[in-house]
């Protein structure tokens, strides 16, 4: 297994010619980072003062919260779609070149590719998380005028928490898209599906069915509390959740929850760090369930 996800990091990271996905992404998020660092700079400028008559401070308005809420702001959205759309890429490309059958001979030897690409997809996770961090702190002085002082302070257990909590919803976001690659092997379907996934489709399609049991689906009030739990407990509604920063990993307020009253919650903190866990494994199960089943 640890050959395999060597085998898979050195294809994704060659530098000639940039063929290596994590480059073309990495690029990719370069340019995004850049364009709002420059609306942000643009938007400061006497020149916009000057253009509309209003004067206004992004800059400032960064640094009066906290760094985790400044991550949050720079890579909740764009940094999970990537790695889930890397995750895709890699393994539709290993199934279409018949390279996933040529290093199978055996149970266990599907079982322990299975296992490597659950595995690559948590270290390809870690790596852009760390890529698109050191991008974000590159742009905060440009953004903030030279200012790299936060009016918020965070200890340890709030920015490690931070971190790990959107390294562990992120894998399992991608490992989720894994499921669809390895169920359908048709393209289409696992980028929209993985686009789905990361862009809270699924916990509002959840919230609006618990809504509507109110209403015009009275049939499914009782199942109002179970559509509000799941939505919680999606790993981008974890995300969301984080982009209020590592005070999540102290607040124990159950407010955060907002319209979801009805579903089964516990400390934030806790629940985001769980969340990332258990569709992590959940992915786990069922892709090897699908290999199984599926000649692959």
């Amino acid at each position: 297994m640890l050959n395999l996800i060597k085998s898979d990091l050195y294809r994704i990271t060659r530098p000639r010619g940039l063929r290596g996905s994590f480059w073309q992404y990495g690029l990719a998020l370069v340019v995004a980072c850049g364009f709002v660092a420059g609306l942000v700079v643009f938007a400061n400028s006497p020149l916009f003062a000057d253009m509309t008559g209003d004067v206004i401070t992004i800059g400032e308005v960064l640094t009066q919260r906290s760094i985790t809420v400044y991550f949050a702001d720079m890579m909740n959205g764009l940094v999970p779609l990537c790695i889930s759309f890397m995750a895709v890429e890699h393994a539709l490309a290993e199934l279409k070149s018949g390279y996933a059958k040529s290093v199978l001979s055996s149970r266990s030897g599907r079982l322990s590719y299975i296992a490597g690409k659950i595995v690559f997809a948590g270290v390809l996770a870690a790596l852009v998380l760390l890529f698109a961090t050191v991008i974000s702190l590159v742009c905060l002085p440009i953004m903030t005028g030279g200012r790299v002082a936060f009016s918020t302070s965070e200890g340890p257990l709030e920015i490690i928490g931070w971190f790990v909590g959107f390294w562990l919803n992120t894998w399992a976001l991608s490992a989720l898209s894994l499921v669809l690659v390895y169920a359908t092997r048709v393209s289409p379907v696992s980028y929209i599906g993985a686009f789905c996934f990361t862009a809270s489709v699924i916990p509002q399609l959840l919230m609006g069915l618990a809504y509507s049991s109110g209403g015009l689906l009275r049939f499914l009030e009782p199942l109002a509390p179970v559509f509000e739990t799941l939505a919680v407990w999606i790993p981008s509604s974890a995300l969301n959740n984080l982009s209020g920063g590592g005070q999540l990993f102290l607040n124990n307020s159950l407010e955060i929850w907002g319209p979801a009253s009805r579903a089964f919650t516990i400390d934030p903190g806790v629940q985001t760090l769980l969340t990332g866990v258990i569709w992590i494994v959940i992915a786990s199960v069922v892709v090897l369930a699908i290999a199984r089943k599926r000649d692959i």
